[in-house]
C-alpha cells in the first residue's frame, strides 16, 4: 500500500553540496541544511520569476522600504542568477544571492550589478536609464546610497571615460568594462566618504 502514494518530504541536500556551501560561505553546516529545508518548505519546485518579485517585494517591505523594485530589472536579475537557464531557481541560486543581499560587500554588489546585461553585449542606455538601473539596484540590493545622490559620481565617471561625447546612448557593457578595470571609477560608485574628499583622492 505504502508504494502508491509518494513521500512529500524533500531529498536531503547532499553531504558534498552541504560541506561546499559551508566552505565557501564560512557557515556551519547545521545553517545551510537549515535554508535548504526553508526553501524546499516555501519552493518546492524552485523559485519562479514571479515568486522571485514577490519575493524581492517582501525584503523591501522588510528593510522599510516602500518603493517596488522595477520589474525590468528584476527579470533582469532573475536571468542572471538563473545559472542553469531553466527558468527558475533552485536552492543554491537562491542561496547565493540571499548570502549576497545580507553580508555581501558592497563592492560585490557592485559587481553584481555590471553584470546584469551580461547576456546583452550590444545593450544601450541614455544617461538617465543608467542611473535609474544604479539607482534601482542600489536600493534593492542594500546597497548605501551617497548623501548628495549618484548623480554627480555618475556624471564624474561618463566624463572621464569620455562617455559624455556620445550623443545619445552609452553601452553599458563599455561602462561595465571600464568601471571593473578602473579602480578609481569603481571606489566613486561604493564609496561613502565626503564629495569633496573623492574628488581629490580619486
Amino acid at each position: 500500500m505504502k508504494s502508491l502514494f509518494r513521500s512529500r518530504l524533500p531529498a536531503p541536500l547532499e553531504t558534498a553540496q552541504t560541506k561546499r556551501l559551508s566552505k565557501q560561505f564560512h557557515l556551519p553546516e547545521e545553517e545551510i541544511e537549515e535554508w535548504y529545508e526553508r526553501f524546499q518548505h516555501c519552493y518546492p519546485r524552485g523559485l519562479s520569476s514571479k515568486e522571485f518579485v514577490f519575493y524581492l517585494q517582501q525584503i523591501q517591505i522588510k528593510n522599510g522600504k516602500d518603493k517596488r523594485p522595477a520589474k525590468s530589472i528584476v527579470k533582469r536579475l532573475f536571468r542572471l542568477l538563473d545559472i542553469n537557464q531553466d527558468k527558475q531557481l533552485d536552492f543554491e541560486e537562491f542561496f547565493q544571492f540571499n548570502i549576497l543581499i545580507n553580508q555581501g560587500s558592497s563592492e560585490n554588489k557592485l559587481k553584481l550589478i555590471l553584470s546584469l546585461y551580461d547576456k546583452d553585449k550590444q545593450k544601450y542606455l541614455t544617461r538617465q536609464q543608467l542611473e535609474n538601473v544604479l539607482i534601482n539596484m542600489f536600493d534593492l540590493l542594500d546597497i548605501p546610497i551617497p548623501n548628495n545622490g549618484l548623480s554627480e559620481r555618475i556624471n564624474t565617471i561618463l566624463t572621464r571615460g569620455n562617455f559624455n561625447n556620445q550623443n545619445s546612448k552609452i553601452s553599458w557593457h563599455a561602462f561595465r568594462t571600464h568601471i571593473l578595470d578602473n579602480s578609481s571609477s569603481f571606489n566613486l560608485l561604493v564609496s561613502n566618504d565626503d564629495w569633496d574628499y573623492l574628488i581629490t583622492r580619486f
